[in-house]
């Protein structure tokens, strides 16, 4: 097959993340990948494989890369083209609509889409789901956990079957598992004296990293834990004001990006996600792969999907700063055997397992088309 990713862009967010290694996965299995991105910059912008085209449209925008979309499809009669996001799959219409080109449209959705347009600007929140749900009338829709499914469907005001749950791939099937005890750890994790919780994501609001300040200052005189939270985004320079206006400076640091999560989290007492929403959760994944306790909140949509409702976690509100604090205090005063899944549960989340599940989705759909028209 000859596919298109159309992403964003390529900074080092759960999409892109999920993108390069489908990418590798169908590459490894014979089909061809080009990547194509509005603006080709960001820490997984040299990461993909030789194998794999990626074209930088220098546009910055889905929605300004329109033509230049239609002119890659118009090219080479390409068997689909999956969206990452929303944004890319409006786009994807659009261009669709006014260059007349075939191949058909997959919208991945790894988010709560009405969470998503109430927190853009004044005019996207109005046009945003309407173009949104005009898009997936004209697509199919992917979503990453069978909850975020029934809610997609539902706020796209389209027919469940028209929504397909492929869960994200997390673990490159050799990479992730046999992650070095050589990665670069954080000076901080070096340090077994010392408890350390362990937080990632993009420094934006979505992740909670302000509760998650919070509520670790409620901890911090009663411990001499430390708190790392990896990634970057718009938000650094407030969360580090919080940072310094709680004299927190010592115990909780911005690390920026790493490369080796997993070895990360192995070295922490915890590992603690405190998103106000979420279509999966992937880090989760990462965190019990690690073998290291895992507290989240119970947000839609995901975490309690993935954690089988606080089985292999510890579930909280979302946004209580208080009961945040409980339970990371409770990870340093009562220590206990991590209940971590079986090698056979990570098996859903392979890049392979999801190449598969994409692939048959692809021929399913191109049957569905063959068959309209026969009739």
């Amino acid at each position: 097959m000859k596919i298109i990713f159309f992403t964003p862009r390529l900074l080092a967010g759960g999409a892109e993340q999920v993108a390069y290694l489908l990418a590798a996965a169908l590459i490894e299995n014979g089909h061809e990948i080009i990547v194509a991105t509005p603006l080709a910059d960001g820490e997984f912008s040299g990461k993909f494989s030789k194998k794999c085209r990626v074209v930088d449209f220098k546009t910055g925008k889905p929605i300004k890369s329109i033509k230049n979309l239609a002119q890659i499809v118009q090219k080479i009669e390409f068997d689909a083209v999956i969206c990452f996001g929303i944004t890319t799959g409006i786009a994807a219409a659009l261009s669709k609509v006014f260059f007349r080109w075939k191949s058909p449209i997959f919208i991945r959705n790894e988010n709560n889409l009405h969470l998503d347009w109430q927190q853009a600007s004044f005019v996207n929140r109005f046009i945003g789901p309407v173009l949104s749900r005009w898009a997936a009338r004209r697509s199919h829709v992917i979503a990453v956990s069978r909850a975020l499914a029934s809610a997609t469907a539902s706020y796209l005001h389209i027919d469940s079957s028209h929504v397909t749950t492929i869960l994200n791939p997390v673990i490159d099937d050799a990479a992730v598992p046999v992650e070095t005890e050589s990665a670069k750890l954080h000076p901080w994790l070096e340090d077994a004296s010392v408890p350390v919780f362990v937080a990632m994501g993009r420094l934006e609001n979505q992740k909670g990293f302000d509760v998650l300040i919070d509520a670790f200052a409620k901890i911090k005189n009663k411990s001499n834990a430390r708190l790392v939270i990896f990634g970057s985004g718009s938000l650094r320079d407030a969360l580090q004001a919080q940072i310094n206006s709680l004299n927190l400076e010592g115990a909780v640091v911005l690390a920026g990006y790493t490369d080796s999560p997993i070895a990360q989290m192995r070295k922490a007492c915890a590992f603690v996600l405190s998103s106000r929403f979420e279509g999966f959760g992937l880090v989760l994944v990462e965190a019990l792969w690690a073998g290291t306790r895992v507290i989240s909140t119970d947000c839609d949509y995901g975490p309690a999907e993935v954690l089988e409702g606080g089985r292999y976690g510890t579930l909280v509100p979302v946004e209580d700063r208080d009961a945040l604090a409980n339970a990371m205090l409770d990870v340093l005063q009562q220590p206990r055997s991590i209940q971590r899944p079986p090698d056979t549960w990570f098996e859903k989340f392979t890049a392979t397992e999801a190449a598969r599940q994409h692939v048959a989705l692809i021929e399913s759909v191109e049957r569905g088309q063959q068959a309209r028209f026969a009739n």
